[in-house]
């Protein structure tokens, strides 16, 4: 292995640097990772000790890692664009990692200085005080199955978009067509009869060749998706989730995928509000505001459960959702009312979640 470049940042200042700690000594190390460098912040007995700087690499962080064998190692640091791979070899090497997300780090009122050096000394004293709330880190096989739900509602959206640039390259020619409503079966057979100068003819080959591509792909990701929703892994879960109306098994498996496991929501609460579908709160004496939804955590997951809880309600498969939403739209309008029968839906696919873990659970350890 190269030898590893190693920047000391107290030896710059003049100061010494510390030497290793006793093992068993509990050291509190932070990471700031960017593209290029990391730069790392180490507390025990209290203060800061040592604070350096390597290149970017988990070869890199192995040797400052190894260098503090036999202490209680805690890391932390924040999600960034690199995936769990940091995370993975720490958890692989019996050292306590934490990824924290950096909207759930506080920031002080007006400082105008942030640096590398601040936000690793800042995430340092907040790991040693017990400050940070880590997010979940999922297993290598579920990353990279995650990903299959993910692309594929990536193409989605390239084959919606290239409709829409049809669409619009149409209306600035001067011609509408069927509107949106009727399907894109209904539009392409208008569009194939029309008699169009050559450049606009060929401007709308090149955006059906790209919708075409994305429809290749979408179709390709969904048999994907169902291999692995009817796999000995996912298929009684799966099974459980889809039985609640609204709830297909291409749904279902993209819950599961991107949730990973239930245990994570302790409260009933907890998944409506990781998803987003709680309303904002003001409370303070005799007043008590509610606004907008929070809107957090993932906004594709989000989409889909509002997905689910349309179909849920034109499907009427679920008196108690289809109630709800009857019961509301005239009130607080449509808009408002499918919001509030999404959360009541996670609300139940956390129960139908739960019930499943626990039937599969076996006997010893529901008697614990």
């Amino acid at each position: 292995m190269d030898k590893i470049g190693v920047v000391e940042g107290r030896r710059q200042e003049g100061l010494p640097v510390p030497k290793r700690p006793p093992d068993g000594t509990p050291v509190w190390m932070a990471i700031d990772i960017s593209r290029s460098k990391a730069v790392y912040c180490l507390r025990w007995d209290g203060r800061e000790q040592r604070r350096l700087s390597t290149p970017l690499g988990i070869e890199h962080v192995r040797a400052v890692v190894e260098h503090y064998r036999g202490c209680q190692l805690h890391v932390a640091y924040e999600a960034c664009g690199f995936g769990y791979e940091l995370a993975w070899w720490l958890q692989e090497h019996g050292v306590a990692a934490r990824v924290i997300a950096p909207s759930r780090v506080e920031r002080a009122p007006g400082l105008q200085v942030k640096t590398d050096r601040v936000d690793v000394g800042k995430l340092a004293r907040k790991l040693e005080k017990g400050d940070l709330k880590a997010i979940y880190i999922p297993s290598r096989t579920v990353h990279e199955q995650r990903q299959i739900g993910r692309t594929y509602a990536q193409s989605l959206k390239e084959r919606k978009r290239a409709q829409v640039r049809i669409r619009s390259l149409m209306q600035e020619q001067g011609r509408l067509g069927p509107l949106p409503a009727a399907g894109w079966k209904v539009y392409s057979a208008w569009l194939s009869v029309q008699n169009l100068p050559e450049p606009v003819r060929l401007c709308v080959q090149v955006h059906e060749q790209l919708r075409g591509v994305a429809d290749q792909q979408a179709k390709r990701m969904n048999a994907e998706l169902y291999q692995l929703a009817h796999s000995a892994a996912y298929r009684p879960l799966v099974k459980a989730l889809s039985a609640q109306s609204g709830v297909g098994w291409q749904s279902a498996i993209r819950l599961v995928l991107e949730l990973g496991t239930m245990e994570r929501f302790r409260t009933t609460a907890a998944l409506p509000h990781y998803l987003g579908l709680t309303p904002s709160q003001y409370s303070s004496g005799e007043v008590d505001h509610r606004g907008h939804t929070l809107k957090c955590g993932p906004g594709f997951l989000r989409a889909l459960l509002l997905q689910c809880a349309w179909s849920a309600v034109r499907q009427g498969g679920d008196p108690g959702l289809h109630d709800r939403f009857a019961t509301l739209a005239p009130r607080i309008g449509r808009k408002r009312a499918i919001v509030a029968v999404a959360r009541k839906l996670a609300i139940k696919l956390r129960g139908r979640w739960r019930t499943h873990v626990l039937s599969n659970e076996p006997a010893s350890a529901l008697a614990v």
